[in-house]
């Protein structure tokens, strides 16, 4: 009775160690997973407008650009004059970066809706940046996510929120709304179609879709490592039952290392509940000397 008790002991010890590792392992492979699949679509491009469409200079759009970069996308305007920041009293300037794209088959015009914007309010400016999502999302964004240099100014979004999509254009929209409106507007149409419009043109750049060879290179190299780290928890086993059987005296200790690694669990359950200590019985008596 109490050697099985040892037995089942033995064998919950052992098996702790084995879950422990093999948790351990399993979070790191999906955390490797989660941040390869959460970068979602990479649009990359530049495109240049033509200057003048704009009377005021702070909203004329010359240059249109985005890049993606640590898990964020970001989108670029740059404008004819610098000072969008600081609109003239009683004025505000804004600029939107409408993302159009197709969700499930559908084309959605505002996929992500994103607004800049910088009012004057008899000398006081102030200043609000936020996006708004399809489905309902979005948020204020934080000043650390819109950088303004000289007539550029570059905002970041989580790019996660182009995950799984097909992005078909880019629109940016300047406007000045003070002493009457007026506004500048430039598409950038990704190669993924050409629906919507614009009313600026200039040179394209380039854009690339869902790299899903990554995820795929990703996905191949986290279940290799999986089963490397499978294997080589059952190595470590299959040591441990070697040298405690070599520790017991028993005769074929490599018969269990093999047992043991080539059945995993089975294999050591056999393996606790089989051998057994056999020292004493190896030890020969030996009797005392006759007297003398």
């Amino acid at each position: 009775m109490y050697k099985y008790f040892d037995c089942i002991v033995i064998l919950v010890k052992v098996m702790k160690r084995v879950a422990m590792v093999w948790v351990l392992a399993t979070l790191v492979m999906g955390m490797l997973l989660v941040s390869s699949f959460a970068h979602g679509e990479n649009l990359t491009f530049s495109q240049t407008a033509a200057a003048g469409d704009a009377p005021d200079g702070n909203i004329d759009i010359v240059k249109v650009s985005g890049n993606y970069d640590s898990g964020y996308q970001y989108f670029s305007i740059e404008t004819r004059d610098s000072g969008f920041s600081t609109p003239p009293t009683d004025t505000s300037y804004t600029f939107t970066i409408d993302v159009e794209a197709d969700v499930n088959g559908e084309d959605v015009t505002e996929y992500v809706y994103i607004t800049l914007m910088w009012q004057n309010n008899g000398g006081n400016i102030t200043h609000a940046y936020t996006y708004t999502t399809h489905n309902g999302g979005g948020g204020t964004l934080a000043d650390s996510d819109v950088q303004i240099s000289g007539s550029k100014v570059t905002v970041r979004v989580p790019a996660m929120l182009f995950q799984n999509v097909q992005v078909y254009n880019v629109e940016f929209t300047s406007g000045a709304l003070g002493n009457g409106y007026s506004y500048d507007q430039v598409t950038y149409y990704t190669s993924g179609g050409n629906s919507g419009g614009g009313t600026n043109g200039g040179s394209g750049g380039g854009s690339t879709g869902p790299d899903f060879s990554s995820y795929l290179w990703v996905g191949g190299m986290a279940s290799i490592a999986c089963w490397a780290i499978w294997i080589i928890i059952w190595i470590f086993v299959a040591l441990w039952a070697y040298k405690d059987a070599k520790k017991k005296c028993n005769s074929s200790p490599i018969v269990w290392f093999l047992v043991v690694l080539f059945l995993n669990l089975l294999g050591l359950i056999i393996y606790v509940i089989v051998v057994k200590d056999e020292c004493q019985k190896q030890q020969a008596y030996v009797p005392p000397p006759p007297p003398q």
